[in-house]
């Protein structure tokens, strides 16, 4: 049946980033299959902490986008660093979207809500109980865990009430959506009646993320020629991927000219790892800047092997880092530095190599492997880009999602 979905995101393009594509690429689909879809989010300004100017002193800005009507709310906009201004820049989302979403947002028979950061939720519950509808938490990261196994937080002040947030949030959610079998397996056992858990993993849009030929305008513009052989890195550069790892391996390879490694994005420790790799004296390391998304299928193009870092962490365990399914449906092989569902993952899609997190010198090894045997490279990548046509559609989640809100509405399975 038809369906007004509301869905609350901090984050929504053009930011770029998980949150916001996995939250914009769902809308769209939930609008082409004929439900009526809002999306509450703040303004653009990740992970810079900088408004666009036509945002700028407004608490509310309107907006389409492919079908979707788009409610961009004030808030404080601060760079992807710093705890506590990052706390407030969380919080004052939580209040104007708590506004917005109960008071401007127009009628829902479902409110929705994705976190990280988990006050999201809390203005999700209230949007629902204003409308006296279901409500589902969308759990991207198990919040506030991971930022406690990270150590960003250690005060027992905050961690307290965090837990109690979290706790109370999966208690009042018809449903809790988590993208990955290990997160729904962490939540069940947390107590959340595995009934009203739901896993919809993160999926790729595969006609926009496909293969390309390798000799392309960004190796013709950075000026690497057919012998370069080009280590990726794309994404964030936060606490989370380790990237000091990725140097240290870089560190072991600088007698081979041949291999250069590359960092595409931006992020609270892109300046230190520039930095790190001055003192180290890295000169088969290149640094580019965060990338359009329209630039990233040529990007990874260009690439010969993609890294997917992650550090030593329980919670990480429960992860599938999204940038998996976008190096898989571009059809390059990848050496994962993590353990968990993500490996579970790789293995089984055939779409590359695993190393153990934080071990420079078995992702030196690997990267070396696949440098001497690049038809082992070519077959991974051709493995993932099957996996990923046949498992990972995004409009295959769409679906499944779009079936879960008519679900609990009381609408036809």
């Amino acid at each position: 049946g038809f369906v007004r979905i509301l869905f609350i995101c901090q984050y929504f393009p053009p930011e770029p980033g998980a949150p916001a594509a996995r939250t914009h690429e769902h809308a769209r689909a939930w609008a082409r299959l004929g439900h009526q879809v809002t999306v509450v989010c703040g303004v653009p300004h990740y992970p810079e902490g900088v408004v666009p100017p036509e945002y700028r002193g407004r608490l509310l800005t309107r907006e389409q986008v492919d079908g979707v009507a788009v409610l961009r709310c004030w808030m404080f906009a601060a760079k992807n660093r710093g705890v506590f201004l990052r706390s407030l820049s969380f919080l004052s989302f939580m209040l104007s979207s708590t506004v917005v979403a109960a008071f401007f947002a127009g009628p829902a028979d479902v409110v929705a809500a994705t976190s990280p950061q988990l006050l999201c939720g809390v203005s999700g519950w209230i949007a629902a109980l204003r409308r006296r509808c279901p409500f589902v938490f969308e759990v991207r990261d198990l919040w506030p865990r991971q930022i406690v196994d990270l150590g960003v937080i250690t005060s027992p002040l905050l961690i307290a009430p965090l837990r109690f947030l979290e706790k109370f949030l999966y208690r009042r959610a018809a449903a809790v959506v988590a993208v990955a079998p290990a997160s729904c397996d962490a939540l069940v056992a947390d107590g959340v009646p595995a009934d009203r858990v739901h896993c919809i993993p993160n999926g790729i849009e595969v006609d926009f993320f496909h293969p390309l030929p390798r000799m392309n305008a960004v190796r013709e513009r950075q000026g690497w020629g057919g012998e370069t052989f080009v280590v990726l890195y794309i994404g964030a550069h936060g606490l989370s991927q380790g990237l000091e790892i990725v140097l240290a391996a870089a560190k072991r390879l600088a007698d081979r000219p041949d291999i250069r490694f590359v960092f595409a994005g931006g992020g609270a420790r892109r300046e230190a790892l520039m930095a790190l790799a001055g003192e180290m004296g890295l000169d088969n390391v290149t640094f580019l800047t965060a990338r359009p998304k329209a630039e990233m299928p040529e990007h990874y193009a260009a690439a010969d092997v993609c890294l997917v870092p992650l550090l030593r962490r329980e919670v990480f365990e429960t992860n599938i880092p999204s940038k998996m399914f976008e190096i898989m449906a571009c059809a390059r092989p990848m050496i994962l530095g993590a353990g968990g569902q993500a490996r579970r993952l790789l293995e089984e899609a055939g779409a590359g190599i695993a190393v153990p997190p934080e071990d420079p010198e078995a992702l030196a090894a690997a990267i070396l492997s696949l440098r001497e045997h690049p038809e082992k490279g070519r077959a991974h990548g051709e493995a993932g880009r099957t996996y990923a046509e046949q498992h990972c559609n995004r409009a295959d989640r769409a679906r499944e999602y779009a079936a879960l809100f008519e679900a609990v509405t009381g609408g036809k399975e």
